[in-house]
């Protein structure tokens, strides 16, 4: 009795698992990549600073959405004085981080694109210059109203000369003549020929 009871329970004794299901395998899972295609495009970045000049109210430097246009830049600092002219700017231009926004002063000579090259590593080609009136010349920067980093584009002229230019139109009034510069330190008659085609008053 006791061995057919022995074989009965071998019988019917339950299996034990097999190794493979004590095994675990690895699963594959792809995480969403915030619905963009194109692993090359540059991250607008959540807020920029900028820097607006000129014919403002209220110029200085101002935080704004990574988004922001031109006209943004324009109405944080104030909006445009009485004698602005915003019409030889591109107010629908998309700005960049540092990015310096220039509104000049009605029947000026001065043209600026409205912001310059976006820095490197951003995704965002440059804004062309704007055209300049009919019958004045684009390369001819106003010694009296232009911006320290509007002279320091011309010839001979770095930023110490710059700086010395703005200096004594602040403290003797506007430039009479071109030829006036020469009363500035640091500018001597070479210079001021190497720079008399690209001024004006």
């Amino acid at each position: 009795m006791l061995c057919v009871a022995l074989g009965a329970w071998w019988v019917l004794r339950v299996p034990p698992p097999p190794p493979e299901s004590a095994i675990v395998f690895a699963t594959t899972s792809v995480v969403s990549s915030g619905g963009t295609n194109n692993p090359g495009a540059a991250a607008i970045p959540t807020f920029i600073r900028v820097h607006v000049a000129g014919e403002v109210l209220r110029p200085g430097v101002y935080q704004l959405p990574g988004t922001a246009r031109v006209v943004d830049a324009v109405d944080a600092a104030g909006g445009p004085t009485a004698h602005a002219d915003v019409d030889v700017i591109n107010l629908a231009a998309a700005l960049f981080d540092a990015a310096q926004i220039f509104v000049p002063r009605r029947g000026s000579v001065v043209v600026r694109a409205p912001i310059p090259r976006p820095l490197p590593g951003v995704n965002a080609p440059p804004t062309p210059h704007a055209s300049a009136p009919e019958g004045a010349s684009s390369t001819k920067i106003n010694i009296n109203t232009a911006s320290m980093s509007d002279l320091d584009t011309l010839s001979g002229v770095g930023p110490s000369t710059a700086k010395a230019i703005i200096d004594y139109r602040t403290k003797n009034g506007p430039f009479g003549s071109v030829e006036d510069l020469l009363n500035v330190r640091g500018i001597g008659p070479a210079k001021l020929d190497a720079m008399r085609e690209q001024v004006t008053v």
